[in-house]
């Protein structure tokens, strides 16, 4: 999968570059960022205890969502009320529709004093099957299959 922290904030939206250069574009400019690889034990995310490593997409989300409870008491400014858009691409997509719904439960129960303005999956990885199944009528609408290929692709 795609990192976060190292593509989505080195080689994307992030303020600086794989060069620690700053990038002329960046998301920075109309917003805060955190980036974070979640769940713990993936991209450039450790921990040194194996039992502290989560097995559910649901221990994930609780994790991350104690993460912004974490970050909204020590920065008291992403409790003003700025929109939060939580933003994952690859693999991560499957963590951040279950992350959405844990910051709102947790929105909901007075726990978490943030604004969730929406969920958006890039390059998401969410469901191979259905990918899959997609993929060689894609590549026929495309012209990048001819008809003999593309009928070999859906077998």
């Amino acid at each position: 999968g795609a990192s976060g922290v190292g593509i989505g904030n080195f080689m994307e939206i992030g303020p600086l570059d794989v060069n620690l250069k700053p990038r002329n574009s960046t998301w920075l400019q109309k917003a805060d960022l955190i980036f974070m690889d979640n769940p713990v034990g993936v991209g450039y995310s450790y921990v040194e205890d194996d039992s502290l490593l989560v097995t559910t997409d649901w221990q994930a989300a609780t994790d991350a969502t104690t993460l912004l409870k974490a970050l909204a008491k020590e920065l008291p400014t992403l409790q003003q009320g700025s929109p939060l858009f939580l933003v994952a691409e690859s693999y991560g997509g499957k963590y951040a529709a279950t992350l959405g719904v844990s910051v709102a439960r947790a929105v909901r129960a007075g726990d978490l004093k943030l604004k969730l303005a929406g969920v958006a999956l890039g390059d998401s990885w969410v469901s191979p099957e259905d990918f899959t199944l997609a993929y060689a009528p894609l590549l026929l609408e495309v012209s990048r299959l001819d008809d003999n290929a593309g009928d070999a692709a859906k077998k």
